[in-house]
C-alpha cells in the first residue's frame, strides 16, 4: 500500500475477527516501530508481545470498560465515546495480539526543569504509530489504549516489569471485524490547521 494511502486508511478498529496474525506479519509490524526515532538514539524500548488467547484474557481483566450516556451523539466526539467507552475491555479480549511498548524511564515527569522526562515518553509515541501505520498496510486493525488509574500499577505486576520501566499505551491488533463501528472524523487539514510562519 502508498505511504499516503495508509496514512489516510488508519483508523482505530475496536471490534476484531476471531483470527490470527501470522508471526512474519507481527514481526514486520514490531520492525517498523523498532525503526522510530529516539531521544539520545538510546532506543530505550522493550516490548511485550501477547499472542497467546489465555494471557491476552487475563491481561484484559485489568482494563475497565466505561459507561457511556451518551445516545445519539451530536459531535464525532460523542460518537467515540458512544463506540469506545464500553469497549475498552472487549476491544482488549477480542484482539489477536496485544503489545506492550515499555520505556526505561531515566528521567521523571513531576520533577524535569529541562523537558528530558518527555523525550523518551515522546519517542515511544513515534514507535507506537510506526506500528500502527504498519498494520494498516497489513491489513492489521489497530487501536491503543492508554492504562488510567489502577491500571498501570496491576498491568506491570502481572507482566513482571522491573520499576524503572513506564508504559504510554498498549497497541491493540487484530483483523477488523466486518461489521465494526467507527466514529466520524473531525476534519484536520492543510487548510484549517495549519498555521504558515506566524499564528
Amino acid at each position: 500500500m502508498e505511504f499516503y494511502e495508509v496514512v489516510n486508511k488508519r483508523r482505530s478498529i475496536r471490534q476484531f475477527e476471531n483470527k490470527k496474525i501470522p508471526r512474519e506479519i507481527l514481526e514486520r509490524i514490531l520492525g517498523a516501530g523498532l525503526k522510530a526515532p529516539s531521544s539520545n538514539h538510546q532506543r530505550r524500548w522493550e516490548l511485550i508481545t501477547l499472542t497467546e488467547e489465555a494471557a491476552i484474557m487475563e491481561l484484559a481483566q485489568f482494563i475497565r470498560p466505561y459507561p457511556c450516556r451518551i445516545q445519539e451523539p451530536k459531535t464525532p466526539q460523542q460518537e467515540m465515546f458512544k463506540i469506545a467507552y464500553p469497549r475498552q475491555r472487549s476491544m482488549v479480549e477480542e484482539s489477536a495480539c496485544v503489545v506492550l511498548p515499555y520505556f526505561k524511564q531515566k528521567y521523571s515527569f513531576d520533577n524535569d526543569k529541562n523537558g528530558y522526562g518527555l523525550m523518551d515518553y515522546g519517542a515511544t509515541w513515534a514507535l507506537i504509530e510506526n506500528m500502527l501505520l504498519a498494520a494498516t498496510a497489513e491489513g492489521i486493525g489497530s487501536v491503543v489504549h492508554i492504562p488510567v488509574k489502577k491500571e498501570p500499577e496491576q498491568i506491570k505486576a502481572f507482566m513482571k516489569v522491573p520499576d524503572s520501566y513506564y508504559l504510554p499505551a498498549m497497541v491493540i491488533l487484530g483483523y477488523p471485524s466486518k461489521d465494526a463501528l467507527m466514529p466520524s472524523q473531525v476534519k484536520a487539514t492543510v487548510e484549517n490547521k495549519v498555521h504558515w510562519n506566524k499564528w
